[in-house]
């Protein structure tokens, strides 16, 4: 409530932590565009993302965090996933190695896995897909309804109404997932599980608002795993311990996920 911001300190922490991650995102915006001036005094050709989005004006460094948010959510979105899936796949040897197998007939031994061999592998996909649906980085979300009156169902709701989106609630529901709670990547494989509604699970949003670093943070998290799973062997940590999610307005795990990766042969 807004009347709890001048009592206790919680507020003033949460506008602090957003402060210091704007701060670290302009300072290396800064560093990369003194490069690429270098770069171009040089007379070299400059290339990538960031490169792209600074040349063509798609990124203002004056626009402070909306402009940051392409770069910096996704790497948010990136972490979290990115452990649970090691976590999950760490305590299933037969879905790590049927992703193993996957990889290493889709990429050779002697080169990384690339975008190009992503659309080849449904597993790699799935895990991914699975993960998000099982530990949403945005448990809830929320929506104002600016423009007119809406009608859902037999339901009026009046403009300027506060929708409260339910993510986790969502991509848990047992109509749409059997067993919600598994870590079940076979379902999303095409001719495996049950058909779900493609809005039961929508972990980057949709429409105009849906998340803008969506297709980064995607292409991130499927090029790292496939790239550990191809170098390391992902075990459990050896003393057994459970992790569980607790939302912390994102969802994050309960407790240190700690694995053990083990370098495969070659």
């Amino acid at each position: 409530p807004r009347w709890s911001r001048k009592v206790l300190p919680f507020w003033d922490r949460y506008l602090d932590s957003w402060d210091t991650i704007f701060a670290f995102g302009k300072t290396l915006i800064d560093r990369k565009m003194e490069e690429l001036e270098g770069q171009v005094e040089r007379g070299k050709e400059v290339s990538g993302y960031l490169s792209y989005l600074l040349a063509s004006g798609r990124l203002s460094l004056d626009a402070g965090p909306i402009s940051l948010t392409p770069l910096g959510a996704p790497l948010l979105q990136t972490s979290n996933t990115l452990s649970w899936a090691l976590y999950h796949l760490s305590r299933d040897p037969g879905i790590q190695e049927a992703l193993y197998q996957e990889l290493k007939a889709v990429v050779p031994a002697d080169r990384f896995p690339g975008a190009e061999d992503i659309p080849k592998m449904p597993m790699l996909r799935a895990v991914i897909k699975e993960t998000l649906r099982v530990y949403p980085v945005v448990p809830t979300n929320a929506r104002v309804f600016y423009e007119k009156d809406i009608v859902i169902g037999d339901y009026l709701f009046p403009k300027n109404t506060l929708f409260v989106l339910a993510h986790y609630a969502m991509s848990h529901d047992e109509t749409y997932f059997p067993e919600p709670e598994r870590f079940l990547p076979q379902r999303w494989l095409r001719g495996h599980g049950s058909p779900h509604h493609p809005f039961s699970s929508i972990p980057f949003g949709y429409g105009v608002r849906a998340c803008v670093g969506r297709r980064i943070a995607e292409l991130e998290m499927h090029l790292a795993l496939a790239r550990i799973i191809q170098a390391f062997e992902v075990r459990p940590d050896p003393r057994g311990v459970e992790v569980t999610s607790v939302s912390r307005i994102v969802l994050v795990a309960d407790k240190p996920i700690n694995l053990e990766f083990i370098a495969r042969p070659g």
